[in-house]
């Protein structure tokens, strides 16, 4: 990946275990002195792994990030508990361990499209109200289901006698917590998630990131730069089209332009002039369809 603007960049966090996503934006817009900072998917307080930061006009870029996520992760059997995670309050126990042969017999059921019960202590709102809100005045609800998609899930080892340690490759909203509940659940027994890593988004990875800490050591020296990523970068998963000065200026207005090319079999197109990205849109019938619009490239540097 090459460098890039911090201010218009992206940056992947090794988000520490013990703080929240958004404490650690609160901490990075503090020593950037950059305000406008978003992320692609948040991790809960007891996960660690890859947490990815947009800023400024990289923020625009984060819904065309790839939807994949990958995670690695522990699970207890013998209890449950009222978060579905270590954090939580013991609620049920039994000594029924299963075997690795037949946790993997059952996560089969799961690889596909999934209805998937999100935890009670989770953001999903209930009438305007966060679920984990209510669930810790000890309210009682339901949540409905959504549709998630397992692409791969494995059981990988047996750490020890009622531990052991799953992989899986979903779909963008999918809940381990649930994941675990649910596998406890068609195997007749209890189990928690007791830890939990995102591996990757997309295409960024683990050799991807850097630790919180290390980045505001780097911030602080100006020796940051081999660790932004540009949104180009991020985006190189989807095709990009190089337009003239002319027809740049007029995707920057937002204007539909006529577009001598074949329909491409994309959802997505990226947009770009010689000095930078201008925005991501759609080819419908020869038609260019800006959908957002990045405010870096000014209108007069566009072909420059």
């Amino acid at each position: 990946m090459s460098l890039g603007s911090l201010s218009n960049g992206w940056i992947f966090i090794d988000k520490p275990k013990g703080i929240t996503s958004f404490d650690v934006i609160r901490k990075v817009r503090n020593f950037t002195k950059i305000k406008k900072i978003g992320h692609s998917g948040t991790l809960d307080p007891f996960a660690t792994g890859v947490l990815a930061l947009a800023f400024g006009e990289a923020t625009k870029s984060i819904q065309f990030l790839s939807s994949t996520k990958e995670y690695d992760f522990e699970v207890t059997f013998g209890e449950t508990r009222d978060t579905d995670d270590v954090t939580g309050n013991v609620i049920e126990s039994s000594d029924i361990y299963p075997s690795i042969d037949s946790i993997n017999n059952c996560i089969m059921s799961f690889i596909g499209t999934i209805d998937q019960v999100p935890p009670n202590y989770s953001a999903v709102k209930v009438e305007g109200q966060r679920a984990y809100r209510l669930a810790r005045k000890g309210k009682t609800f339901e949540l409905g289901s959504k549709k998630v998609e397992i692409f791969k899930f494995q059981c990988r080892t047996k750490t020890a006698d009622n531990i052991y340690s799953l992989r899986v490759k979903c779909s963008s909203g999918t809940y381990i917590r649930s994941l675990a509940r649910d596998i406890a659940e068609k195997l007749g027994c209890f189990a928690y998630v007791s830890s939990l890593r995102r591996t990757g988004i997309g295409k960024i990875n683990e050799k991807n990131l850097i630790s919180l800490d290390k980045f505001e050591e780097l911030v602080h020296i100006g020796d940051h730069f081999d660790y932004v990523h540009t949104i180009q970068d991020v985006l190189d998963d989807i095709p990009a089209v190089l337009l003239s000065y002319e027809n740049a200026c007029k995707f920057q207005n937002g204007v539909k332009l006529d577009f001598d090319i074949e329909t491409l079999d994309t959802k997505h197109v990226l947009f770009i002039s010689e000095n930078g990205p201008l925005g991501v849109g759609k080819i419908n019938n020869n038609k260019i369809n800006p959908i957002r619009i990045f405010n870096i490239v000014g209108k007069r540097d566009v072909d420059k």
